[in-house]
């Protein structure tokens, strides 16, 4: 589809950035235009003014009739916006959408904007807590659309390993005589359970508490060489730790970052540019602050300490100098919404090659409800595994019904099925709502969940495997093949020439649940199908082969969103 929409946007100036903006329209707009592709283009508030001259520029147009059958132009009318309906050639239009090759078409945008997604950021020496998890999934999300159009995109993780809380760490490893084989053996937990140790043993006792401050400060200032050859070993264990638990998410980066890296001792010259502009204001209680709104946010502590936001500067505008960014998003909750308004304008009052445009604080709700069956601490690593052992109760279950399958590596492969469930199940909603977690909704097959993508996309495959022996290659797509059909295979033409616009609307949004809520109707409209256009028991041959390549059609944008989901896509479950 991206060919027929270039193919009509670069005909006229005008058009040059409505590509994205083409959309195919819903079912019963398609109805009154007699089941023939069309692509619409609702003219926005941005164009309104040009309305007359653009439509008639478009009307008096001869446009390419390789793609465009006519075109229709609908002036506004009371709160209706203008739009301009382009009918394309149907013989086209399906060869494009059906093909079985790879497109090498080109992603629309110019590869030179360069955008930049921090998500998950969770703390050092830490298991991975079920908080960060819609922040990990949906910034691979956002990563993911942004790549698949076509941007320039980098995927950072910032992890917090500094601050105060971090001298109790490194004391409470000394209070438990940790030693090497121990941290070797289980890393995390023998560093998770020393600093629980320091942090009880500090609320009981103010020497306690000094001391971890000591430690910290002597970190911070670089005098400890020992505590600083055991940091650099922390961040190593943590860095293994959590890579496991991005594997089973599908999540990566291209760059794991650190709050340390913007020490006191590395921005005391933003520091002084800061006072420079005028930015940094004493305080009587000798802290250093800047004025955001009104409010009077702390920079610098009273003992010479920097605070949170200082190192968020430092890092935002070294990041600038580095990567020269077009965006900066940062995927964190809606708690943190005034931390990161006073960030963005503290950083940009600083910074003439910075602006507010450049930078946005992606808010997500919280997830409740969200344990194992026990009830159990809520660390993501035990609520995977929970979702694997539903998975493994429910196969078992089923396998002493279905003999099929035996063959299946029933481990992955219920992995695979609780993390889908698990992923799906948040990232189907809105992300500024809170999320109150469901067992019994995420583990549907039937509902909108994870396990209903898995599973038609297992019908898929299996039917496709049944004819593994038909070279898919060497069939035209026909139109009135299509046409002649019952409604319902046309019902899944159409939905599969949105998927192109449900990925842009999905980025444009910013929300995942645009892409996953596409992929259900999909999944329904194609079971739809698949029990009206039967394949196996066709005997016209030539019906056969083009209601293959429809649900090849199928398989392949399925496994394509999926895939942007960070789903891993299975052929047997």
């Amino acid at each position: 589809m991206i060919r027929i929409r270039r193919a009509i946007c670069e005909q006229l100036p005008h058009l040059k950035n409505a590509c994205h903006a083409l959309e195919v329209p819903a079912k019963n707009q398609v109805l009154q235009n007699a089941r023939r592709p069309t692509l619409e283009w609702i003219l926005p508030s941005a164009v309104a003014q040009q309305e007359r001259e653009l439509l008639e520029m478009v009307k008096e147009h001869r446009f390419d009739d390789t793609y465009v059958e006519k075109v229709r132009v609908v002036p506004s009318a009371a709160r209706r916006a203008a739009k301009i309906e382009f009918q394309l050639q149907p013989q086209i239009f399906v060869e494009q959408l059906l093909q079985t090759k790879l497109s090498t078409s080109k992603p629309y945008p110019s590869p030179t904007e360069h955008i930049l997604v921090e998500y998950s950021s969770p703390n050092i020496a830490k298991p991975f807590h079920v908080g960060h998890l819609r922040s990990t999934i949906i910034g691979n999300v956002l990563a993911n659309l942004h790549q698949h159009l076509g941007y320039r995109t980098t995927r950072l993780n910032y992890l917090g390993d500094w601050g105060t809380q971090f001298g109790l760490l490194a004391l409470g490893v000394i209070l438990e005589n940790v030693t090497d084989e121990e941290m070797q053996v289980s890393p995390i937990e023998v560093l998770y359970k020393s600093y629980v140790a320091a942090n009880k043993a500090a609320e009981e006792s103010p020497e306690i508490a000094k001391r971890a401050r000591d430690l910290f400060a002597a970190l911070e200032a670089g005098t400890d060489e020992t505590m600083a050859k055991q940091w650099q070993q922390y961040r190593k264990y943590t860095i293994e730790d959590l890579s496991k638990v991005y594997k089973r998410l599908g999540v990566h980066f291209d760059s794991y970052e650190w709050e340390s890296q913007y020490s006191q001792m590395q921005i005391l010259d933003i520091l002084d540019k800061l006072r420079h502009a005028g930015l940094l204001q004493p305080e009587q209680d000798g802290r250093e602050i800047v004025v955001i709104d009104g409010r009077r946010i702390p920079i610098i502590k009273s003992d010479g300490s920097t605070l949170y936001l200082a190192r968020d500067i430092a890092a935002l505008l070294e990041r600038l100098s580095r990567f020269q960014f077009s965006r900066l998003l940062y995927v964190v909750d809606n708690g943190q919404a005034d931390h990161f308004n006073a960030l963005f304008k503290t950083a940009v009052a600083v910074e003439s090659r910075l602006n507010l445009d450049q930078l946005q604080h992606v808010k997500f709700g919280r997830i409740h409800g969200m344990s194992t069956r026990q009830g159990k601490a809520i660390f993501l690593k035990d609520v995977l595994d929970e979702a694997r052992d539903i998975m493994r109760e429910k196969r078992n279950f089923t396998a002493s019904l279905n003999q099929k399958n035996q063959t299946l590596d029933d481990e992955n492969v219920c992995d695979i099925l609780g993390i889908s469930a698990v992923l799906v199940n948040v990232l189907k909603q809105r992300r500024q709502r809170d999320h109150e977690f469901s067992w019994m909704q995420a583990l549907q097959v039937n509902g909108d969940t994870g396990i209903k993508l898995q599973y038609t996309h297992c019908r898929l495959s299996s039917l496709l495997d049944n004819f593994r022996e038909v070279d898919l290659d060497g069939i035209k797509p026909n139109w009135m093949h299509f046409a002649e059909e019952p409604e319902d295979a046309l019902d899944l033409v159409y939905e599969l020439a949105r998927f192109d616009q449900s990925i842009w609307r999905s980025k444009e949004q910013l929300e995942a649940c645009v892409l996953v809520n596409y992929l259900f109707v999909l999944c329904n409209t194609t079971s739809r199908a698949l029990k009206r256009l039967p394949v196996k028991h066709e005997k016209c041959l030539q019906r056969q082969s083009q209601r293959l390549l429809l649900f090849h059609a199928a398989k392949k944008t399925l496994q394509q969103g999926m895939q942007l989901l960070g789903l891993r896509p299975l052929d047997q479950m």
